[in-house]
This record gives structure tokens, sequence and C-alpha cells, in this order.
């Protein structure tokens, strides 16, 4: 619902700048990247990740089918671990994720029934993963997953570099929520070689 959305994008905001304050700026990859069978060690959260849920009973129908795992979701990644071996594991990153639907699939361990597809694309390669949630009549993998990421994709702009945006209207700066300007300096160059732009530097 709207309440558990601003929610989910008021703690996207402060784990984006936890994350880098307290690792000294240390690279961010867990949303940037796609790993298999780790070490458990690659699976530990970073400071500033912090976990939004974990579900049980979770099957990983396309490359494990037949075993039952546990589903932890992250603010920056969905963690995927079997049951049976901790070395069979996924970690997905959000910022290759292309798209979260729910479509009918064939599990071992549950027959036909609704899953959860999370497309992806990571190094030039696309990957598809399926989620089974094996809990009948139980729609939480299927809300959580799709929340986060929706939160996710909605607040890029508050950690990615965007060139040439919409940032500007009537000569203003268009705000994100909860954004403030600390300074505005005029007569500021933005130098790109022998050339450059004349304009307001804002903080």
């Amino acid at each position: 619902n709207a309440q558990q959305h601003s929610h989910y994008l008021a703690d996207c905001r402060r784990s984006c700048f936890a994350a880098m304050a307290e690792d000294g700026f240390e690279e961010v990859w867990q949303d940037r990247e796609i790993k298999f069978d780790q070490v458990p060690i690659m699976l530990k959260l970073r400071r500033g990740e912090f976990q939004i849920d974990s579900i049980n009973s979770v099957e990983d129908t396309k490359g494990n089918n037949g075993e039952r795992g546990i589903l932890i979701v992250t603010n920056l990644r969905l963690i995927w671990t079997s049951a049976r071996t901790s070395r069979t594991n996924l970690s997905i990153g959000y910022n290759n994720v292309s798209s979260v639907n729910i479509r009918q699939v064939n599990s071992k361990l549950r027959g036909n029934s609704q899953a959860l597809y999370v497309m992806t694309r990571f190094n030039s390669t696309r990957f598809e993963f399926i989620f089974t949630s094996l809990v009948k009549n139980s729609p939480r993998l299927f809300t959580t997953v799709q929340a986060v990421f929706k939160s996710y994709e909605t607040t890029k702009l508050y950690r990615d570099l965007k060139l040439r945006g919409a940032i500007i209207r009537d000569k203003e700066l268009v705000m994100l929520p909860n954004e403030q300007v600390y300074e505005r300096i005029n007569g500021i160059w933005n130098l790109s070689s022998d050339q450059g732009n004349l304009g307001t530097f804002i903080i």
C-alpha cells in the first residue's frame, strides 16, 4: 500500500548514504552484481544494508528445481540459499533487474502454481530466475519483492549519476522528496575538454 511504499522509499534513501559513510566509500557491489554459489561471507549484509523480509520454503525453480530454500529480501538485493547446503546460493542485485512478474510454472515440489519471475541483465548476459513459494495461499513472496523492487527503481536519482535529465523546470531545480538545498553558487563553469558551460552549482 501507499504507506508501506513511502517507508520503503525512506529506507532506501537512508541506506544509500549509510552504506557510503560507514564503509568509507567502499564500493557497493551488492545491488550491482549477480553472484552464484558464493562462500557464506559474501552473503553477509554489508553496513547500510538491512533485511526487509525473510521468506522460508521458497524453491529456486529455474536453477534448482526441487530444492527448498530461504529467500532474504534486503534493500539492495535478493539472497536465496538452499536449505540443503549453504554453498548453493544466489545474490541478485536490484540494479540488474529489468522486470518482476508473476506467471504459472511447473514446480517439482509444488506442481503447477504461480511463481515469481525475475528477469535480469548482468555484464551483457541475460538471466531468468524463477522463485516458487511452497506455502499455499501465501502472496508474501510476490508482494514483498515487487514492493521493494519498485521502491529501489523510484529512488535511483538519490544515488546514480544522471546527465541531461529533466531536473529543471522554469529555471528551478525539481526537488526530490525530502531533498534539501544547502547552497546555491552562481558563475560556475562546467568544463569538458576545451569547452565549457557557465551555470549554477547547487549543493
